[in-house]
């Protein structure tokens, strides 16, 4: 009978756990411990080598600017960050996609999807107006042929991408996504 009991108990704290939380998105935002990410991942405002994009995303997420570390070449990795705005709540969260496509001739495509800000600042937490630093590479491969690498980058969501509202500073095309960054090898 005790046996039982216990797997009753066991059962039932399996059930438990199961449940929603039942916090808000606007209280996990407002509750989320970000102290720890300010000057690191949340910025007040943007580096002053970062280079504008503009582009808009579902008319809430904004790439505000990239920033490459270096100049890459083919056989290295290629250090970027974005940096991301919310202009407005977002209630879900989202991943980054990145894809590495020639912009001249053929090559098989790079990626690079990620959690924005190193997978520590979930995009339904973001704040109004905070500047978002989402750091990541990508391997561009050895004898990779064209002369042009062009970086595209949207959210996504499962099956879901997130639309691509305004453009910003180049045209992209379809696919609800954004080019961010031209490399020239």
């Amino acid at each position: 009978m005790r046996l039982r009991s216990l797997s009753a108990a066991v059962l039932a704290l399996s059930f438990c756990a199961c449940l929603p939380n039942p916090q808000s998105v606007k209280e996990r935002r407002e509750q989320f411990p970000r102290e720890s990410m300010m000057g690191d991942l949340i910025l007040s405002e943007l580096p002053s080598d970062a280079k504008p994009v503009e582009a808009i995303f579902g008319e809430r997420i904004e790439l505000v600017a990239y920033r490459l570390d270096e100049t890459p070449t083919p056989g290295s990795w290629v250090h970027v960050t974005f940096y991301w705005r919310a202009n407005k709540p977002v209630d879900e969260d989202y991943q980054v996609f990145v894809h590495g496509d020639a912009l001249e001739g053929n090559a098989r495509r790079i990626h690079g999807d990620h959690f924005p800000a190193k997978g520590k600042y979930p995009t339904d937490v973001w704040q109004d107006g905070e500047i978002v630093a989402d750091p990541f590479k990508v391997f561009v491969p050895p004898g990779y042929g064209p002369k042009r690498l062009g970086l595209y980058t949207g959210m996504y969501k499962d099956n879901y991408r997130v639309p691509l509202s305004s453009e910003g500073k180049r045209p992209s095309g379809r696919d609800n996504r954004s080019l961010a960054v031209e490399i020239n090898f």
